[in-house]
């Protein structure tokens, strides 16, 4: 009896064995009510927001093998100083980025080169004068912009590291604005009006070192000639030392100007301006020691769409 009663508890274990889930296997979540389950396949790749219409992509559209040309013609104010007259030529290649020749018309021999991104950032070469005059002219915004928004470019428009420590700065003002003024439709294409407001400037006291004009007022040490430095009739009054020697320096640049960009088409349907450029109490020893990055003088702007590269620029690019 007891034997056959101990036969039917392992037959019972055996069966009950057998119901058992696998290990690891994990009890299903409970849901809310009302919870209906999604579609098998997923949900996707949710859809992106649409594009702002007020907004726009301001970017340089160049086709490749088909160089855009353009000629920068500045005026000068005043007498003494000469006129400006580059001609810019952008290209695509192949690959890469984008090309940014330039020179002084007529002068191919001595023209400078970069490269430059879709948006007209530059990328790489130029010295400072040709770059911070590139950057009026070619950079254009990194988001998409809608009237009344605001941007600053890439420029440095004064630079004091040539002055080293002989200079003493005591004052320093800088604007850098580009403004979408206005988007309007022309044809097919929108027009973007850019409004440019752009300053710099520095002050301060330069040491003696720095100028050439403070020797002029001693003879190597030797004593004062008869009368010189004393009050008399028909004799100015010698100015104290500290006078004479506090070398006071400013530079300042300022450029206001205007541009219509055509969005589609991807270039400029009018560009003007205006660049003041002063520096006083500093004469730099070459070109690359200025303190003011832009061309002296005050210089009306304009920059004008070329048919085709000039032969000239075509001529040397091809050696």
């Amino acid at each position: 009896m007891k034997r056959s009663l101990l036969c039917v508890l392992l037959v019972l274990g055996s069966l009950s064995a057998c119901k058992d889930e696998p290990p690891g296997k994990l009890e299903p979540i409970p849901r809310p009510a009302g919870y209906v389950e999604p579609a098998k396949g997923g949900a996707g790749k949710q859809a992106e927001p649409p594009a702002d219409p007020s907004k726009v992509v301001l970017r340089w559209k160049l086709a490749e093998g088909a160089p855009m040309a353009l000629r920068l013609s500045g005026s000068q104010e005043g007498a003494g100083l000469s006129d400006l007259k580059t001609v810019y030529v952008l290209q695509r290649p192949e690959a890469g980025d984008y090309i940014l020749r330039l020179a002084a018309e007529g002068r191919a021999s001595a023209q400078d080169q970069g490269t430059f991104s879709e948006r007209g950032f530059i990328l790489d070469g130029l010295g400072n004068v040709d770059r911070n005059l590139a950057t009026l002219l070619l950079e254009l915004p990194k988001n998409a912009v809608g009237v009344g928004d605001t941007w600053a470019l890439g420029a440095d428009l004064v630079d004091t590291e040539p002055l080293g420590p002989s200079f003493a700065q005591k004052k320093a003002d800088r604007r850098n604005t580009v403004k979408l003024a206005a988007l309007a439709p022309d044809g097919d294409d929108q027009v973007a009006t850019l409004e440019y407001d752009l300053h710099e400037s520095v002050g301060g006291i330069l040491a003696p070192a720095m100028r050439a004009s403070d020797e002029e007022d001693h003879d190597h040490g030797a004593p004062p000639a008869k009368g010189k430095g004393k009050k008399g009739k028909g004799k100015a009054e010698e100015k104290p030392a500290e006078a004479k020697n506090a070398g006071e320096f400013t530079a300042a640049v300022t450029f206001t100007g205007r541009g219509e960009f055509l969005v589609k088409a991807g270039r400029w349907r009018s560009w003007t301006g205006t660049l003041t450029t002063k520096t006083e109490g500093y004469k730099p020893a070459s070109p690359d020691k200025a303190v003011a990055l832009m061309p002296a003088g005050t210089l009306k702007l304009r920059l004008t769409a070329l048919e085709a590269v000039p032969a000239w620029l075509e001529q040397s690019a091809q050696k």
